[in-house]
């Protein structure tokens, strides 16, 4: 059990910066991050095929998944749900990318996207989340640039 990756050690950041000289910000400190990659399905089949589905890979997607507690006051170095909110209503294209803080871990996701989708629930005796759906768009990558 000495090489799993701990999650919570896992976070996403979004580039404050330039591509030239990134500042990265983590995008409020979060209770649940994820990536998601797919591929469509191009159907190949023919009429002269006996009733069996032929497919070849077609376009590929991403996007990250982020949920957190809303914090209206975020430790140096983290963006607020507020600042989240006004990415989402300007409809910002960023560099986001997720990654463990541990060097060792090696897990690395990197792109260009924008929120496509921003949900923020306050249930009756709890507190309030907020949960956010990067789009990626163009190719990701998996190993950091050097």
């Amino acid at each position: 059990m000495a090489n799993e990756i701990t999650a919570k050690n896992v976070g996403i950041y979004f580039n404050t910066g330039t591509t030239e000289s990134p500042v990265w910000e983590l995008a409020v400190c979060s209770t649940s991050d994820g990536f998601s990659g797919s591929t469509d399905a191009v159907t190949t089949s023919t009429k002269c095929d006996d009733g069996w589905v032929s497919s070849l890979p077609g376009d590929k997607s991403w996007s990250f998944s982020h949920s957190a507690l809303a914090s209206s006051a975020p430790a140096s170095g983290q963006m607020s749900f507020k600042e989240l909110e006004t990415l989402w209503i300007n409809g910002t294209v960023g560099e986001w990318k997720m990654e463990s803080t541990d060097e060792d871990d090696n897990y690395y996701w990197f792109g260009t996207g924008w929120i496509s989708e921003l949900n923020e629930e306050a249930p009756s005796g709890e507190y309030l989340t907020v949960d956010i759906t990067i789009t990626g768009t163009g190719t990701p990558a998996n190993v950091e640039a050097t």
